[in-house]
């Protein structure tokens, strides 16, 4: 984002390499998050077509651990890579970092036990027969995995402590290609749902190991001492996460959770049905985290320096991009719901497209910006964030529990985006509290009425061509789909980025 990098007038500017840098960053983060994001779509569409509705349900159920149960590794994650980068000589920062590999060697460990527990846990109280031996083997196989992957993971984070945002974002694109391919064999290979699911864990250790090399072959002052692991040093990196460490466990409880409570009060194949519209919601999950990975030690150091003009510019164009990208994926996916639910995991799993409607629906508000919580807990507000998730997933486990026995798949769904929606005016208001004084009005102008004016025209198109046309097939749904947005992208282009801001995505495509 240029206004993020470089003001236009005035100030200690920083160079061009410094606003590209940041800017290439998020880019090509957001490849590596979307290429996750699409090999996870990949596999579940072919297990889908290779399983049962109720043996989906239980790879759900129990992979999904490996995702949901990170709260500890993500929570000391930006503190790790904080203290790193703050350890400028290399003999230092070289014992910071062993600090930091036994911290997560403790954390991976913790994790490991608790995904081998919980779904231990599971497969007693939600699963029978079968689907209980083979969910109880893959939970034991992949707390493991994740364990051994955690601790290999640190040596992703020494790369973005060194900043060295493209090289990490890229070998983990190497980890996704390998990880597709393995799991792909695996699949095809017939092996038994407990393998597999033990397999679905392995991303963290492949990211980890390879950029573990990457770290050796560029000799960066990264490498263990037994003399680095002090409890000074520990006590670093461990105070700073206790925030992060609450909104991971907020968001465990609101995304992690769902599974469990419409296992235990429907229907394994309920569970399969919702398998579709929670992928399809992770999309967006990820694309915020993606975002956040060069936001979080930009917005503090804007606040750090009392940068009052970059702040503002990083709110309004941060926020009128991030609605860009986000508008038009929501929309799309919520006009084309079933379609796409058909063609990508088959027609008996058209029954989720309301849940993928309402699932997602609230991304179009929380698609800005300025009250996404990488933004917020980098320009120093995790404290009132994390007081806010808080709220939010007490009222999403109520009204999950509520809604659930009487709705169904639509029960959670609701629970996700009513949370949401009440506390969207809390965040926005903490964002615009700590943007250095970027007004409403002047949010809404430049970021909202661009955005949700073409997202109206996008949203027309596709339910008149649904109407019209109905698509079913796998070219029609996709081509309509892909059009759609890119027309929109095209459109946002040309009519509402500026000549600087044009000149911006040109050189950044080049």
């Amino acid at each position: 984002m240029r206004g993020a990098g470089v003001a236009e007038s005035g100030g200690d500017r920083p160079g061009q390499g410094e606003a590209r840098l940041l800017a290439s960053g998020a880019l090509v983060q957001q490849i590596a998050q979307a290429g996750g994001l699409v090999s996870l779509l990949v596999i579940v569409t072919v297990l889908a077509r290779r399983l049962s509705v109720a043996e989906l349900g239980a790879y759900g159920l129990v992979a999904s651990l490996a995702g949901s149960l990170l709260v500890l590794r993500n929570s000391v994650a930006s503190s790790a890579v904080r203290a790193m980068a703050a350890a400028t000589e290399p003999g230092e920062r070289a014992r910071m970092f062993s600090a930091a590999a036994a911290l997560y060697a403790v954390v991976g460990i913790a994790t490991g036990l608790l995904i081998a527990g919980v779904g231990v846990v599971i497969s007693v109280a939600i699963l029978d027969g079968q689907l209980a031996r083979d969910a109880r083997t893959g939970a034991l196989g992949l707390g493991l995995v994740v364990a051994v992957g955690i601790a290999a993971s640190v040596y992703l984070d020494a790369l973005r402590a060194e900043r060295r945002f493209v090289q990490a974002a890229a070998t983990e694109i190497a980890a996704v290609a390998l990880f597709l391919t393995g799991m792909l064999v695996l699949i095809l290979a017939g092996a038994g749902l407990g393998p597999v699911i033990a397999a679905s864990g392995v991303l963290p250790l492949l990211s980890g190991t390879l950029s573990g090399i990457g770290v050796k072959r560029r000799m960066l002052p990264f490498w263990l001492t037994r003399a680095g692991v002090t409890r000074r040093r520990v006590m670093a990196i461990v105070p700073t996460a206790g925030h992060l460490l609450v909104i991971e466990l907020s968001t465990l409880a609101m995304y992690g959770l769902q599974r469990i409570i419409l296992g235990a009060f429907t229907s394994a194949r309920t569970l399969g049905l919702y398998e579709g519209p929670l992928r399809a919601h992770n999309l967006f999950y990820a694309l915020g985290g993606a975002l956040a990975v060069p936001v979080v030690p930009t917005a503090a150091t804007y606040v750090a320096a009392d940068d009052a003009y970059r702040m503002r510019e990083l709110v309004l164009r941060g926020t009128r991009y991030t609605l860009a990208l986000v508008v038009p994926l929501c929309v799309t996916l919520m006009a084309l719901a079933e379609p796409i639910l058909e063609v990508w995991l088959g027609e008996r799993y058209g029954a989720g497209a309301p849940a993928l409607t309402i699932i997602v629906s609230y991304w179009l508000l929380y698609g800005g910006l300025v009250v996404t919580p990488g933004f917020l807990v980098g320009a120093g507000a995790a404290r009132y964030v994390a007081r806010v998730f808080v709220l939010v997933a007490v009222l999403n486990l109520a009204l999950s529990l509520a809604l659930t026995p009487a709705l169904g798949i639509e029960g959670p769904a609701l629970a996700t985006v009513i949370p949401f929606l009440l506390a969207f005016p809390v965040l926005l208001g903490l964002g615009l509290r700590v943007s250095g004084g970027v007004e409403l009005a002047a949010l809404v102008r430049r970021a909202g009425l661009p955005a949700y004016a073409l997202g109206s025209v996008l949203a027309a198109a596709l339910v008149a061509l649904r109407l019209a046309a109905e698509p079913a097939t796998l070219p029609a749904v996709l081509g309509a789909a892909v059009a759609g947005v890119l027309a929109y992208w095209l459109a946002f282009y040309l009519l509402v980025l500026g000549r600087d801001e044009r000149a911006l995505v040109r050189g950044l495509l080049s």
